[in-house]
């Protein structure tokens, strides 16, 4: 704090007069420390993710077993003692469209919930909108655990309407906010990186989920157990965020003029409507985003299906029994959560270092016409008067942020054509082998991000740009396991499933063709 008459205090002719303070966020808030915000937000995000996954496997297994249950009430068992009374295809077929059921209000749910918690960020902050979420998930995992005791056809249904409470708490909705947390808190030339960490803290988070939930507590507390530890860590990270995650204002007391007061629940979508830029009296239709949305969807539909492809291929060609498709999975999962924690930041700091160092050509010395007659003067440009205290803006060179582009086309490249060669596969060991490769290419999506952060939108424009790239993935998550699976079945009739990842690795270039089109945005004001 400076004293009354310090010379910081003191106004000069080149001060500004307002503050250009976008968000007053502590000064601390950047700082190393172990108990620093961004670390408390990454240690949620890994606690949430773990939550999460928990249940996802028991789940499925509960399932089965109350399609078993209400199939055997009218039913009776005509099998050898000791046999697996519900290993029947009736009850399987049944068992996986009650899934797929609940997998599709799941889908819905979580849709919506996207525009949801973009519109609760804005109107009450990052902190109370992850309150807000992890409130209706316990809310809903008390529904899940009511339904197992219910047991059978009355259950299974329970279970499936509890699936739209995710419309007000989505695994989704917390990531938005805690991206949103990353890009207030983050120095511009970290931002992307701190994006990667953050993504490999929720694999990490979803690795010990799996991991913990089918070996520990199922095992030692049944059916029912998994429900009641993810209940449990959910009450404590309710409570705990509550108290910890640092309090941001909202967006709407950042900024109160009409314009901005306009946006809608639905505005996410707005961001990939091609823009007009005046740029030096000439109007130009701005396509970045359109185009960086397109990227982003293509790369999503080719890679979202390699983990369900290694797992599908593993057991129709070489046999794989569920204990080795769950360690290939867990390795997958885990080096995706080195790579992106501890190599990608690295990667993009060296890179913006060498983009920023990098020789450009001499400025010409100015040259100067001095008029004859003090008629011919020119007026002075207020313009040209030296500007001071001016804070650089984040997409500014010395941030080498135009290396994160690069590094998005390139990292999509190299995906495709390690997804294509995975396609050849002949031994049991490669199926491994790509799980432990695959995720070197896997920080396409915190890339993304990045770009989109520091060189296409303005500030104001954050949420809902994290929203609409949420938004783009999760379309194509949804849409990649209907149009491969078809395109798995068809292949497998064929006696070439594997080939599936020939045609993953070609949808991957598709994206890196989009990515091409984006180009750094040009100064100019938007319309």
């Amino acid at each position: 704090m400076s004293l009354p008459n310090s010379p910081r205090s003191v106004p000069t002719e080149t001060s500004a007069l307002l503050s250009s303070s976008p968000l007053p966020v502590d000064r601390s808030l950047n700082t190393q420390s172990w108990y620093s915000p961004i670390r408390r937000v990454l240690f949620t995000s890994l606690l949430l993710a773990m939550t999460f996954r928990l249940t996802q496997t028991t789940l499925i297994y509960a399932f089965r077993v109350m399609t078993c249950d209400e199939y055997y009430k009218t039913h009776d068992w005509v099998g050898e003692r000791g046999d697996d009374k519900c290993s029947l295809p009736k009850i399987d077929a049944e068992s996986a469209s009650h899934v797929a059921l609940m997998s599709m209000m799941t889908t819905m749910g979580t849709i919506g919930n996207l525009f949801y918690a973009t519109w609760f960020i804005k109107r009450h902050g990052c902190k109370a909108t992850v309150f807000q979420q992890t409130f209706w998930i316990a809310l809903r995992n008390l529904a899940d655990i009511y339904a197992i005791n219910t047991g059978g056809i009355r259950g299974i249904r329970i279970i499936q309407a509890s699936q739209l409470l995710n419309f007000l708490g989505s695994p989704g909705g917390i990531q938005i906010a805690c991206n949103m947390y990353i890009a207030i808190l983050a120095k511009a030339e970290d931002r992307t990186a701190k994006f990667g960490v953050l993504t490999g803290m929720v694999f990490m988070g979803s690795s010990i989920g799996f991991s913990a939930g089918g070996l520990l507590f199922f095992p030692w507390l049944g059916l029912i157990g998994p429900f009641y530890a993810a209940f449990g860590f959910l009450c404590f990270t309710t409570l705990s965020g509550s108290l910890f995650l640092p309090n941001i204002p909202p967006e709407d007391s950042q900024h109160r003029d009409v314009e901005k007061k306009k946006r809608c629940f639905l505005s996410p979508l707005k961001i990939f409507i091609p823009t007009k830029h005046f740029v030096r009296g000439a109007a130009k239709r701005d396509y970045n985003l359109l185009w960086l949305g397109l990227g982003a969807f293509f790369s999503v539909l080719a890679t979202g299906y390699v983990h369900i492809g290694l797992q599908l291929v593993g057991t129709s060609v070489f046999g794989f029994l569920p204990g080795q498709n769950s360690i290939m999975l867990s390795l997958n999962l885990m080096v995706k959560a080195f790579f992106l924690s501890i190599c990608f930041p690295r990667i993009i700091k060296h890179g913006r270092r060498w983009v920023s160092q990098r020789p450009t050509l001499p400025t010409p010395p100015p040259t100067h016409n001095y008029p004859e007659e003090a008629s011919q003067a020119e007026e002075p440009d207020p313009a040209s008067f030296p500007q001071r205290d001016l804070p650089p803006s984040p997409a500014d060179k010395p941030h080498g942020s135009i290396f994160d582009l690069h590094f998005l086309r390139w990292s999509i490249f190299v995906d495709g054509v390690l997804t294509a060669l995975t396609a050849f596969s002949t031994n049991s060991w490669h199926l491994y082998l790509a799980a432990g490769v695959l995720p070197f290419a896997s920080a396409t999506g915190s890339a993304c991000k990045g770009v989109v952060m520091d060189l296409l939108v303005d500030p104001e424009q954050r949420t809902d740009a994290l929203s609409a790239i949420a938004l783009v993935e999760k379309l194509a998550q949804v849409s990649t396991i209907s149009v491969f699976g078809f395109v798995f079945a068809a292949l497998s009739e064929r006696g070439h499933p594997a080939l599936v990842f020939f045609i993953n690795g070609c949808t991957a270039m598709v994206a890196f063709m989009f990515t091409l089109f984006v180009r750094m945005q040009t100064t100019g004001k938007r319309t």
